[in-house]
């Protein structure tokens, strides 16, 4: 798997003339992410999201309009390193209007020299932002393979989504970025056409390759009704599948991970009675105090 899209600022221009005059495209938006069925993730049952290398086929593609980016973090970054403080999209889909909205960034952090079967083989950067579109978080993750070995990470791993609903889509950070090949509900390494659904986990494939000319992932993108984030032992994973007979390895790193916000609990009935004969032995003990 070694095909990507070379040139960002083409790739969108033909993208959006595509979209311009075509209403019943399915390309671009975030896709929501299913268990499939019975515990089994096919593409037929709508399990795993299979994009592709046309942008103006590849239902998980979001078209970047335009961006702001942290000072030194922008696109220009010879090691590919890019942090976008905020990023105007594009989403298409069938039947409706084009969607537009802005990812901002509410934090980021990079851990760097991760061990894949070799050390100091990978930088990841972990993002997490809010949607305008809709309010609800994206979490982003993009991989950056450091080392000319024919070491690669076919999947990357989001963890903590147990509870939540998630939708996967991806967008360029440079020009050099590789493509989403594929989204589901597992935390399998498996190339299968039927994989198990795991609830905690969202699995982006690609092939991120410096020996293969992909060094860099794009920006793979996450969207969960969760309401917060924290910061959890396990939150982002990766894997070998041992395509081309390299070793079958995975690994894991902390990071960003959906949370609930706790809401207070809520009195029973008798709680409020409770309290307000609490409230009522109060005041009469006041007037009395203050008749004394």
């Amino acid at each position: 798997m070694k095909v990507k899209l070379k040139n960002l600022g083409m790739q969108a221009l033909l993208a959006t003339a595509f979209f311009a005059g075509s209403a019943t495209s399915q390309a671009g938006t975030f896709v929501p992410l299913t268990s499939g069925l019975n515990g089994s993730l096919t593409t037929a049952n709508g399990g795993i999201i299979t994009g592709a290398t046309n942008l103006n086929a590849d239902k998980l593609y979001l078209d970047t309009l335009s961006a702001t980016y942290l000072s030194g973090f922008d696109p220009t970054n010879l090691s590919g390193e890019v942090v976008a403080t905020s990023l105007n999209y594009r989403a298409f889909k069938s039947g409706a209007q084009d969607i537009l909205g802005t990812l901002t960034l509410l934090d980021w952090r990079v851990t760097r020299d991760v061990t894949l079967a070799q050390p100091n083989q990978f930088d990841y950067f972990d993002f997490v932002y809010r949607d305008s579109a809709d309010n609800k978080l994206v979490f982003g993750t993009r991989a950056l393979n450091q080392l000319d070995n024919n070491e690669e990470v076919n999947f990357l791993f989001r963890y903590g989504f147990s509870g939540f609903e998630t939708a996967s889509a991806w967008t360029f950070s440079t020009d050099n970025d590789l493509r989403q090949y594929q989204a589901a509900r597992t935390d399998s390494l498996s190339t299968s056409a039927t994989l198990p659904f795991d609830a905690d986990a969202v699995r982006q494939r690609s092939d991120i390759s410096l020996s293969e000319g992909n060094p860099w992932s794009g920006l793979f993108l996450v969207k969960t009704d969760a309401t917060d984030y924290i910061l959890g032992d396990k939150a982002i994973g990766f894997g070998q599948a041992g395509e081309e007979g390299q070793a079958v390895v995975r690994g894991y790193i902390g990071g960003y991970i959906p949370a609930a916000i706790p809401t207070a609990p809520v009195p029973i009935p008798g709680a409020f009675a409770l309290i307000a004969t609490g409230l009522g032995f109060l005041s009469l003990s006041a007037r009395r105090g203050n008749k004394a």
